[in-house]
C-alpha cells in the first residue's frame, strides 16, 4: 500500500464562485478545475450550469462572494497557497476571532475523514472555532496536541483545544503533558526523552493536517495577556528581531527562530516538524497581524490560510 500523501484539495469561501472564477476568469479547463477541487469534471459541470442558471455568471461574476474568492486567488498565487479562506472582515474587532473560528469548524468538518490525524495548536481563534464544530464519530481517527499545557488551567490553556476537538470527533487524542514554557532548557531536552512524548512527538511528525493560529509581538497578543510568557521579553525579543510567535515560539520575519534563550524552554512540537506535514493550515486575522502572518507563512512552509478580507487586503498590499 502506498504512503504517499496526496496534497488537499482546494478550499474556498464559495466553492461554487471559486469554480466560476477558475473556469470564466483564470480559463482553466474543466479537467483542472476537477483536479484541483477532487471532485469530478460531472461536478464541475453541473456547477457552471447552475452558475449560469441562478444569475452568478452574465458576462462577470454577479456574487456578493466574487470579492472573497479574488482575494483568495491572489492569496494563493501570492504565497504559493493551495488553498485560502477568507470571511468577510466583521464590522466589531472583537467578533473577528469568531468569524475566522467558524470558518475553521468548517474546513475541518470537511477536511477531516476516517482514519486521519489532525494535530492542532491553541489560541484565541483556534478556541472560538470550538463553539461551531458538529459532533461527528471519526474512525481510526485521532488529535494531537502541538502544544505543551499550563498548569492553571484556563480557557486558553493550548492543550484544552486539541482535548474537545477530539471529543467533538469521538477520537482519541494525544497531549504533551507537560508545561509550554519550563525554566531550563535541559529539562525540556529531558522531558522530551521521555517515551510517552517521544509518542506524542512521532504521532504529530505523522499528522495528515496541522491547524495552527499566530500571535504578534504586542503586550495584548495571548501568549503576553494570559502571562504563558512574561511580558518583559517584549523588547529583548523585538531587539533580536522577533516579529511573531508561533506555537509559543518567536520567529523573525523570515519566519526564523530568533537567538533567545526563551525558544529553547519552549516544550512545544518544533517548526521543522510542522513544516512537514503534508497540509499546514495557517488561521489568523487582524491588522496588528499582517506581519506577523507573513512570518508565520514561511516558518510552517503553510499550504492554506484562512483570514478575514481587511487582513488579506493588507497582505497583498504591494502586488
Amino acid at each position: 500500500m502506498s504512503t504517499t500523501k496526496r496534497r488537499a484539495a482546494m478550499v474556498s469561501s464559495d466553492l461554487n464562485v471559486k469554480t466560476a472564477w477558475l473556469y470564466y476568469v483564470e480559463g482553466l479547463t474543466q479537467e483542472q478545475i476537477a483536479d484541483r477541487l477532487d471532485v469530478s469534471r460531472v461536478k464541475v459541470m453541473r456547477t457552471l450550469a447552475a452558475c449560469v442558471a441562478e444569475g452568478l455568471v452574465v458576462t462577470t461574476i454577479n456574487a456578493s462572494t466574487a470579492g472573497q474568492v479574488e482575494l483568495e486567488r491572489r492569496l494563493e498565487e501570492r504565497f504559493g497557497l493551495h488553498g485560502a479562506i477568507v470571511v468577510p472582515t466583521p464590522a466589531e474587532g472583537e467578533h473577528l476571532e469568531r468569524a475566522i473560528g467558524h470558518a475553521v469548524a468548517l474546513y475541518l468538518g470537511e477536511a477531516m475523514q476516517d482514519g486521519m490525524t489532525l494535530a492542532i495548536g491553541g489560541g484565541a481563534t483556534l478556541h472560538a472555532s470550538l463553539g461551531f464544530m458538529k459532533r461527528r464519530r471519526l474512525k481510526k481517527a485521532s488529535v494531537v496536541g502541538l502544544v505543551g499545557g499550563l498548569p492553571h488551567s484556563h480557557w486558553i490553556n493550548p492543550s484544552i483545544v486539541a482535548a474537545k476537538v477530539a471529543e467533538m470527533l469521538e477520537v482519541d487524542s494525544y497531549q504533551i503533558t507537560a508545561p509550554v514554557m519550563v525554566h531550563d532548557p535541559l529539562l525540556r531536552s529531558l522531558l522530551w526523552e521521555q517515551p510517552e512524548l517521544m509518542d506524542v512527538r512521532r504521532r504529530a511528525a505523522a499528522a495528515d493536517i496541522a491547524v495552527l493560529t499566530v500571535g504578534e509581538l504586542t503586550p495584548n497578543a495571548t501568549i503576553f495577556r494570559h502571562k504563558i510568557a512574561p511580558a518583559s521579553l517584549l523588547r529583548p525579543l523585538k531587539a533580536k528581531g522577533a516579529v511573531a510567535n508561533l506555537l509559543c515560539y518567536f520567529v523573525d520575519s523570515d519566519g526564523e527562530l530568533v537567538d533567545h534563550e526563551v525558544n529553547s524552554r519552549v516544550v512545544a512540537i518544533d517548526l521543522e516538524t510542522v513544516a512537514a506535514i503534508p497540509n499546514v493550515v495557517l488561521a489568523a486575522g487582524g491588522r496588528e497581524k499582517v506581519e506577523a502572518i507573513r512570518a508565520a507563512l514561511k516558518a510552517v512552509r503553510a499550504g492554506m490560510l484562512i483570514t478575514d478580507s481587511e487582513t488579506a487586503s493588507r497582505l497583498l498590499d504591494g502586488d
